[in-house]
C-alpha cells in the first residue's frame, strides 16, 4: 500500500439521513409558519417577520444542504465576503432610493 501524504488525505463529514430529514422538517415547518403569518395582520412588522423566517430558511439550506458547516475555513471566508459585498450593494441601493426625493423633479424634456 502506498503511503499518502498529509495533503492528499481528506476527512469528509458524512451527514446522516436523519439529520437531512430533520432539516427538511424544519424547512417545511418554517414554510408553514410563513403562510400562517401571511394571513395575520401584524402591522408594521409583517415584512420583518417574513424576512426573518426567510433568512432562517436560507441559513439552514446554506449550512446543511450546501455543506458549509463542515467546509474548510477558506470556503467560509469566501461566503462571508460574498455576503459582505451583497450588504454593501444593498446599502448603496437603499441610499439611492431614499435620496431620490432630495432633488426637485426636472419635469422632463421641454419642447423648443
Amino acid at each position: 500500500m502506498a503511503e499518502h501524504s498529509e495533503h492528499t488525505q481528506h476527512s469528509h463529514h458524512i451527514a446522516t439521513p436523519g439529520s437531512y430529514l430533520a432539516i427538511f422538517a424544519a424547512l417545511i415547518a418554517l414554510t408553514a409558519l410563513t403562510v400562517f403569518v401571511a394571513f395575520i395582520d401584524l402591522g408594521i412588522i409583517n415584512t420583518a417577520v417574513a424576512l426573518a423566517i426567510a433568512v432562517t430558511k436560507a441559513v439552514l439550506v446554506i449550512l446543511f444542504f450546501m455543506h458549509l458547516k463542515f467546509s474548510p475555513n477558506q470556503t467560509k471566508l469566501a461566503m462571508v465576503a460574498g455576503i459582505f459585498w451583497l450588504m454593501i450593494m444593498l446599502i448603496i441601493t437603499a441610499f439611492d432610493y431614499v435620496g431620490r426625493g432630495w432633488q426637485p423633479d426636472p419635469g422632463g424634456w421641454q419642447p423648443f
